[in-house]
């Protein structure tokens, strides 16, 4: 009997010791993971999901304490991936504004429309319906301002910047280009009292050669514009227009322009105005309205090949064998120049007093960016050094046949 007693209480002990083990297994396992994990494990958003509200802050009073109130939270229905919104959702923000559109790693992102409260009622209206990207506006789209204020193009970055129209709420209407929300590029620009500029502007001006024509005079402009003022051109009364409703009026007769040189002075004042203006239109205008793409992408191997050829930085001699490569000679002087134009300091050393041999050498903290603005002046000197000796060949041409037409009539009876 004790044998068997023996035998018997084996398998009890056996099974009490697996029951403790595997409470203490347990106990381990819910030690390691704590209950929160759990929790936060169910809270995680993934795919299509309801409606999910943000209690607003606590208000604080002047006094510094808690008023018991809150700010207006914020709701948000749609899709989720790995706890950011991603997909297509609803937001409604703190401020009443109301976003319905796509999402990408929980910014707005792709095709959305935002509306905004307005009034007292907050009744929404539609404020912009387009591209996003990184919670800015950036692709085609529209933005309605307000008042009859609209704009519909391109834009970067929460910026208009490209192609587009704007009508203004007064009824103009300009419809060119863009650059980080400026008019700069070409234009033209369409008056609600029948005035119309077409040309070319900078920084919301007009600047560079353009025509304006003045609805109420029946004249026109054509020439050179700083800072949105004409500086040098012609001033003439305007051909009527066959398609125009309104017929071009002609309020007063231009007396006849009588100079002994009349081209050579236009030449002469819009060469002025250019030469001027030279060097900030250099520094201001964009890149890409300097050179095209392919342009680009071919200087910016030539910059490359001078900078790992040059063990330091850009030497004044590299640059000029890049001007050389592009078919333009520079000296020394007329190349500070040229950097000095394009807004940039030059060699960060003093040459005063060095040879012209030792300025060469002189290193140079120069951008690609610099480098394209150095060659669009050299391009811009070169063409206008064309420019006036081709019109110095014809200005002495037509000197030639006057004095032969003159003789001739000397001669005969």
């Amino acid at each position: 009997q004790g044998a068997r007693a023996q035998l018997c209480l084996a398998p009890r002990a056996a099974m009490a010791t697996e029951s403790t083990l595997g409470r203490t297994a347990l106990a381990t396992r819910l030690k390691a993971e704590p209950l929160w994990r759990k929790h936060d494990a169910k809270a995680q958003k993934a795919g299509q999901r309801s409606t999910i509200y943000w209690v607003g802050r606590k208000i604080v009073g002047e006094t510094g304490e808690l008023t018991g109130s809150h700010a207006k939270g914020a709701s948000y229905q749609g899709e989720w991936d790995g706890n950011k919104k991603n997909g297509y959702g609803v937001q409604v923000f703190p401020s009443g504004e109301r976003y319905e559109g796509q999402w990408a790693e929980g910014v707005r992102s792709g095709e959305g429309t935002l509306w905004v409260p307005v009034g007292k009622a907050k009744k929404l209206r539609k404020l912009y319906v387009g591209g996003w990207k990184n919670d800015q506006r950036h692709g085609r789209g529209t933005c309605f301002f307000g008042t009859g204020k609209f704009y519909q193009g391109n834009w970067d970055h929460g910026k208009m910047h490209g192609h587009g129209t704007l009508r203004y709420e007064n009824g103009d209407l300009y419809i060119g280009d863009w650059h980080d929300g400026f008019r700069s590029g070409q234009g033209t620009l369409n008056k609600a009292n029948g005035d119309c500029y077409e040309g070319y502007w900078l920084d919301d001006k007009r600047e560079g050669n353009g025509s304006h024509f003045y609805s109420q005079s029946g004249k026109v402009f054509v020439g050179e514009w700083a800072a949105d003022v004409p500086k040098a051109g012609i001033y003439t009364q305007a051909n009527p227009n066959p398609e125009q409703a309104v017929p071009v009026p002609t309020t007063s007769v231009l007396p006849p322009l009588r100079l002994a040189l009349p081209v050579d002075v236009l030449e002469g004042a819009l060469a002025a105005v250019r030469a001027g203006r030279r060097s900030m239109r250099a520094q201001a205008t964009p890149v890409t309205r300097l050179f095209a793409e392919d342009e680009r992408e071919a200087l910016r191997i030539a910059f490359d090949d001078a900078r790992r050829g040059s063990d330091g930085p850009v030497r004044l001699q590299d640059l000029q064998d890049l001007c050389l490569q592009l078919g333009a000679e520079v000296s020394v002087p007329q190349l500070r120049r040229l950097l000095a134009d394009a807004g940039h300091p030059g060699p960060h050393v003093d040459l005063s007093g060095m040879g012209e041999t030792e300025e060469e050498e002189a290193g140079l903290s120069l951008g690609f960016e610099d480098f394209l603005r150095v060659v669009a002046l050299l391009l811009d000197e070169s063409s206008f050094a064309q420019d006036v000796s081709d019109e110095h060949v014809w200005s002495e041409a037509s000197n030639v046949e006057v004095e032969e037409g003159r003789d001739f009539a000397e001669e005969s009876p």
